[in-house]
């Protein structure tokens, strides 16, 4: 009787494993990322980029959300001209001198390119940014209804 007992209970213990293991599965799991969640979180890595230009700037800013980061991120930096990416002047680049090399990006110094490259897990997600002299990507997490940086790789072009 005390052998029948413990294998039910085995039992029973077992399935109750395997359910709590499907449920936190199922709970971490990616799912649709959801656009105010990758506005929360651009807004959050342009911080960095955008609080380095001087007063009265004129930034480009260019993301797959379009117009709705441009909204969130006007009042946060209200002494910068945040514009989108389409409306920025034809860049000519460098001029080709062989005799030359460049040592300073070729590119105007004026945006800032934003873009969600995944959310690895539930509250997680992964955000590249660049500009004219550094790219890199950002993960972060969401931790009490805020986005938060935890790891941050950038390097300098």
């Amino acid at each position: 009787m005390f052998r029948v007992r413990a294998l039910i209970g085995a039992f029973i213990a077992g399935g109750a494993v395997v359910l709590l293991g499907l449920y936190v599965a199922l709970r971490t799991a990616p799912g649709v990322i959801m656009a105010d969640d990758m506005v929360d979180a651009m807004v959050v890595v342009a911080d960095a980029p955008l609080s380095r230009f001087p007063r009265g700037s004129v930034v480009y800013v260019k993301s797959s959300v379009g117009p709705v980061l441009l909204e969130k991120l006007q009042p946060k930096y209200p002494s910068l001209k945040l514009m989108s990416y389409s409306a920025r002047p034809e860049d000519n680049g460098c001029t080709a001198d062989r005799s030359s090399l460049a040592t300073t990006p070729c590119e105007r110094d004026d945006f800032v390119k934003l873009e969600v490259l995944s959310s690895p897990t539930r509250g997680t997600m992964l955000v590249a940014v660049g500009t004219s002299t550094r790219f890199g990507q950002s993960l972060l997490l969401k931790l009490l209804g805020r986005w938060r940086v935890i790891v941050d790789r950038s390097y300098v072009v």
